[in-house]
């Protein structure tokens, strides 16, 4: 069963350069990550400002492994300086057999 993260960031257009360099500095290793399925920040469509995210993981193990790294302790660190809100939800998947 995977574990699943999704979520919404809408940020101050002021930290919209500064947030994805953030987003940059900590894609790369987390998808390099083992337990890693998926791992990606996208802009809206709509709004330049909102991003959504998406990361997909083997288990809660892989996760909480993730939750430890540096890359991601730094991107909590830089996060928390910007002007944004966001809401993150967390649930299990399951491969839909065809």
């Amino acid at each position: 069963m995977f574990v699943v993260i999704a979520g919404t960031w809408d940020v101050d257009p002021s930290d919209r350069e500064n947030f994805l360099n953030v987003v940059e500095a900590v894609t790369a290793p987390s998808r390099a990550e083992p337990g890693c399925v998926n791992y990606w920040f996208s802009a809206s469509l709509e709004d330049p400002n909102r991003f959504h995210m998406y990361e997909c993981w083997q288990d809660q193990a892989a996760l909480e492994e993730h939750w430890k790294t540096p890359h991601l302790l730094k991107f909590r660190e830089d996060v928390d300086k910007l002007n944004l809100t966001r809401e993150i939800v967390r649930h299990t998947a399951e491969e839909l057999k065809t």
